[in-house]
């Protein structure tokens, strides 16, 4: 049945929630260093967590969520659900190359930086508007595409949002959702935190790199809307259209950006035999949020994804990511 329109979480007329929107457009009027946006042009995209990332939601490690989207059809009219990273937004349209894309975000300088670069690379096939994905209100029918590449987990009316998709879409047309789905405020789960620490624990002592520990961080440093239901995204959004496909990842990997080392150095028999070898294998510097860059070990790195993947298929831990496809729910 055609979903109603929901009631909403948060008033637009709301002074406190005015107050916190305006500090998230101005949270992201720069790109954050620690942002999508930022990282794209510091860290390589082909790393063995992106090749996973690609696996997991593709099928090939080669393939990235985006580039699966021509499959579908040739879409002509597009809306993007906030700004994500320049290299994503440019590759959907040099893939789609009939496609006319609005982006809509809260933050005007974000959505400046793609007008200028997106626009000069696309003219005539961009179009820019600002607006509150808590209060999305685009015309019915308007769109055989919606792209949300890592917003929705900063949308609190969740359900007046998927309610705003599925009414958008055209009788055919497609959503594509790219997003982090984890704990809500990235402050993880107590069984999560123990799982990533005795792997930690057992792999930084025994490399003799530090000792055993991490300290967690909590959420001073994210965006006020950042991940305030995250948890809650597929199941909204699953009420409101019609999930055709979803594939999940990276339950512990995630983990590497929340947490900094609180071990000292542990001596061992073998460290400086042990850091001559390490000269010859390979090393992961994770991508961070706000924390210094953490170093480990490829087989370390490879057990992090390894439980944390089986975890999550076996529904004992939430994924930190999801890919997902839905269609418009006409009847």
């Amino acid at each position: 049945m055609m979903p109603t329109s929901p009631p909403l979480r948060v008033a637009h007329d709301d002074p406190a929630y005015q107050a916190m929107a305006s500090a998230e457009a101005a949270f992201w009027a720069t790109p954050h260093p620690y942002g999508l946006e930022a990282i794209e042009s510091r860290f390589p995209n082909d790393g063995p967590v992106e090749r996973n990332a690609n696996q997991r939601f593709t099928g090939d490690a080669r393939t990235r969520w985006y580039e699966v989207i021509p499959r579908y059809g040739q879409f002509r009219k597009g809306l993007l659900l906030g700004t994500s990273a320049l290299s994503t937004e440019s590759r959907i349209l040099e893939t789609n190359p009939l496609l006319t894309l609005t982006i809509a975000d809260i933050s005007e300088g974000a959505l400046g930086r793609r007008r200028e670069t997106l626009g000069a690379r696309f003219p005539g096939r961009v179009r820019i508007e600002v607006a509150d994905l808590n209060f999305l209100d685009p015309p019915s029918g308007a769109y055989d595409l919606v792209v949300s590449a890592s917003s929705l987990h900063h949308v609190t009316n969740l359900e007046s949002c998927a309610y705003a998709i599925n009414r958008c879409l055209a009788p055919g047309g497609h959503a594509f959702v790219h997003d982090y789905v984890g704990e809500p405020r990235f402050q993880f789960s107590g069984v999560k935190k123990r799982l990533f620490e005795l792997i930690w624990d057992r792999n930084m002592t025994s490399d003799g790199l530090r000792g055993p520990g991490v300290t967690w961080m909590d959420d001073g440093d994210l965006s006020p809307f950042c991940g305030r239901r995250s948890d809650e995204t597929l199941a909204v959004m699953r009420a409101y259209l019609d999930e055709t496909e979803l594939r999940t990842r990276g339950a512990l990997v995630r983990a590497l950006q929340r947490c900094t080392p609180s071990g000292r150095a542990t001596p061992h028999p073998l460290a400086r035999a042990r850091r001559v070898l390490r000269r010859f294998s390979t090393r992961i510097t994770a991508r961070l949020t706000g924390a210094p860059p953490l170093s480990i070990t490829r087989r370390h790195l490879d057990e992090l994804i390894l439980v944390g993947d089986c975890l999550t298929d076996a529904g004992i831990l939430l994924p930190s990511n999801a890919f997902a496809i839905y269609r418009k729910r006409s009847t």
